[in-house]
């Protein structure tokens, strides 16, 4: 089996958990045109949603730009080492 050459699930774990979790609340039925509960979000929400995070996902990938995590560490570094933490 050919080995690994980037770990896009552990490297953007965050952004993918986020589509996970409209994924299984649409699983769910966790849609407002089907609920009426105003906790959830209409259908045409959650499609937006997943069409946002899976592009802005693939452009990080593509780019190799900063997962979410990566950007909240860099911060917080910065944070620190100019005393503001």
């Amino acid at each position: 089996m050919t080995e690994k050459k980037v770990d896009i699930t552990g490297r953007y774990n965050r952004e993918i958990q986020e589509i996970k979790y409209i994924f299984q609340d649409l699983e769910n039925g966790r849609v407002y045109d089907i609920t009426g509960t105003r906790g959830d979000a209409y259908l045409h929400t959650h499609v937006a949603n997943l069409r946002k995070k899976l592009n802005d996902l693939i452009t990080k990938v593509e780019y190799d730009k900063d997962s979410i995590d990566e950007e909240l560490a860099a911060a917080l570094f910065e944070a620190r080492e100019n005393d503001k933490f």
